[in-house]
């Protein structure tokens, strides 16, 4: 009875082992989230937004059970330009006094090469979810000062339309002011949460 029970206490031991998480925060001053729109068919404008958080839980080392949470202030979009960052948080775009908040829930972390994953999720703007893949670059992990340091390098395309953002104007040669497409770039750093 004694060994029975030992296995069973040492079962699950090795269960909750296994199964502990570890919380990880975000970096905010080792972290950007840019996105570039194409201008006037020929050029490009780019900005990025400055208020955010995120975190992540995983068990696993090389992530592949990672569960990633980032919500970001639509009013804090900046593009160095004050009069088209107002446009940008009216309804014309982002309706950020109603539609504050930009979120990403990440469903499932696929690992397709050494360094390589694909993060599938949902984004969701002006009360519109939709499905996203973002293609990740693993940066590496080290022991830093502040503990636990984890990076990826994470980019997507999407349609800004699919999320009601589509103001536009047509330019006098043919063509739209404003692209459909927007390029995504997140340069995120994470440190662990210490216990």
């Amino acid at each position: 009875m004694k060994q029975l029970f030992a296995a069973s206490a040492t079962v699950m031991l090795m269960v909750t082992l296994l199964s502990a998480q570890t919380k990880w925060k975000v970096d905010k001053s080792h972290t950007m989230i840019n996105f570039t729109v194409p201008h006037m068919v020929i050029s490009e404008v780019s900005g990025q937004f400055k208020e955010f958080d995120a975190t992540m839980e995983t068990s696993e080392e090389d992530f592949t059970d990672a569960k990633i949470h980032v919500k970001i202030k639509a009013k804090s979009i900046d593009t160095g330009t004050q009069g088209r960052d107002n446009h940008l948080r009216s309804t014309d775009f982002f309706n950020a006094e109603v539609d504050s908040i930009i979120t990403f829930e990440s469903s499932k972390m696929e690992k397709i090469g050494s360094d390589t994953y694909k993060i599938f999720g949902t984004l969701t703007m002006r009360g519109v979810t939709k499905d996203v893949v973002l293609e990740t670059k693993y940066k590496g992990k080290i022991n830093g000062k502040r503990g636990m340091i984890t990076a990826f390098k994470a980019t997507t395309a999407i349609n800004r339309k699919d999320w009601g953002l589509s103001w536009n104007r047509n330019i006098e040669t043919g063509g739209l002011v404003v692209g459909e497409s927007v390029d995504l770039t997140i340069l995120i750093e994470f440190v662990e949460i210490k216990a």
